[in-house]
């Protein structure tokens, strides 16, 4: 794509914005950058972009007349895309796409693409790591935070990208063509934005522009990840805790290892036994790691080398220390009541259990034999906490509190020796954090004080 003298709207600031701004100005590009916040509100961003002559900023609003002069819309992923100003564009055939669309027409080395409800960014964490230890020069980016543009702007010859990508994010491709895709699993999400089928479908759009010459790696235990494999144009592997179909290739779970099948062949496996990561979700996202590393040839001392060195990712079942005989952990990134699920089944010691932040509309009751079996402890707090309380606060000894502070003090105190404190809050962070790093950094520094 030319960009010399071409009119770009970029919608939405923050660090997506700021660098597909930079890297449209750096090939001659007229950009301008519109956000419904205002300048004071944008003002780190604004600063970031300062030395750049050719941006122009309508903050405040989307004016329609203005914006849709333009040639092209590059949007971020926290912008909905049925704003007046996207559907405009689109009645006036005016190309709109997302920032990860945007960079990979730029990107020549293979795009390994990961997306699923949950587990996303801890898999490209560990895909990434597999990389980098097979001698690999790797970008590692998209949604885990990373803007897919930083790496347009970088000097680095990368050999492979690590990419995460969300349902947002696939709503504005065209030509996004990942060499490798995995769906590691689906469970409705983002009901707010998606339909459970329109949910589904932008889910697979991460394979649609894909050939037989491309893999895709899909979790042989979820029944609607399972129903990719009827149209996708790609090479099909699997993963999964039950011994793989003679049919199916891929990687599956037993007595301790994870063990490779491809072509027939059965011997190759790999131990467990130094793996740090709490629970079977996080032995899914190994196996979905080994199998990606494996089909781009990373060789075995690598991907056993990430298998027994790889740590929790910070917000994801993150240990934070022990206190007075009792563990703490931090699983901030648990937005949905599903992550909870996951989160519960990876411990066997007794749970005093923090829930609650901004409703989006879940379904808490799933979760109540899970908190019966688990949970001895139940500390709700967030603009959820009455509906959380109605659906499971009758399955263990609950108590409803004000303040995210309160929840962590009444935890520790009713807490005893070998419990573990585990914060999961199954819901949104936007009632009290600007998002869930925020979140999990104030319960860490808070426990980090007892």
């Amino acid at each position: 794509m030319i960009l010399k003298n071409k009119h770009v709207v970029v919608v939405g600031l923050a660090r997506t914005g700021v660098a597909a701004s930079k890297f449209l100005v750096s090939r001659g590009a007229k950009v301008t950058v519109t956000d419904l916040k205002k300048k004071t509100e944008l003002s780190s961003f604004i600063k970031d972009l300062s030395d750049l002559k050719r941006i122009k900023y309508v903050l405040g609003s989307h004016p329609i007349k203005t914006l849709l002069k333009a040639d092209f819309i590059i949007v971020s992923p926290g912008v909905p895309t049925n704003i007046p100003l996207l559907e405009a564009a689109r009645k006036n055939k005016m190309p709109v796409l997302s920032e990860v669309e945007f960079a990979s027409q730029y990107i020549r080395c293979p795009i390994i693409a990961i997306t699923g409800t949950n587990g996303k960014t801890t898999t490209t964490m560990i895909v990434g790591k597999m990389f980098l230890n097979a001698q690999k020069k790797v970008f590692i980016g998209g949604n885990i935070g990373t803007p897919l543009t930083y790496m347009l702007l970088s000097k680095e010859k990368f050999e492979v990208v690590v990419c995460e990508v969300s349902s947002f994010q696939l709503e504005n491709i065209e030509k996004f063509h990942p060499k490798a895709s995995i769906i590691l699993n689906l469970t409705p999400d983002h009901m707010d934005r998606h339909s459970p089928e329109e949910y589904w479908k932008m889910k697979g759009r991460i394979f649609e522009n894909q050939t037989i010459k491309d893999f895709l790696i899909l979790n042989a235990g979820d029944e609607r990840v399972k129903t990719y494999e009827t149209i996708a144009k790609s090479q099909i592997y699997y993963f999964g805790f039950e011994r793989l179909t003679p049919k199916q290739e891929g990687v599956y779970f037993k007595n301790g290892k994870f063990c490779m099948k491809l072509k027939g062949s059965e011997k190759e496996t790999y131990s467990a036994d130094k793996l740090k990561l709490k629970g079977d979700h996080n032995k899914e996202n190994f196996m979905a790691a080994i199998l990606v590393g494996k089909l781009l040839k990373c060789k075995p001392e690598a991907i056993q080398k990430t298998i027994d060195e790889f740590q929790a990712v910070p917000h994801r079942l993150e240990f934070v220390k022990t206190a007075g005989y009792v563990d703490f952990y931090n699983d901030s990134k648990a937005t949905n009541v599903h992550s909870v699920a996951k989160s519960l089944q990876s411990f066997e010691k007794p749970l005093v259990l923090i829930m609650g932040g901004k409703d989006t509309d879940q379904n808490f009751e799933m979760l109540r034999s899970l908190v019966q079996e688990h949970v001895k402890i139940l500390i709700i707090t967030g603009e959820a906490k009455e509906k959380i309380n109605r659906a499971i606060g009758d399955y263990s000894e609950t108590y409803v509190v004000g303040t995210f502070e309160e929840a962590i003090f009444m935890a520790y105190q009713k807490s005893r020796a070998g419990d573990v404190i585990l914060f999961s809050p199954g819901c949104k962070s936007f009632d009290a954090f600007k998002n869930f790093e925020e979140r999990g950094d104030r319960f860490k520094e808070m426990i980090r004080d007892i």
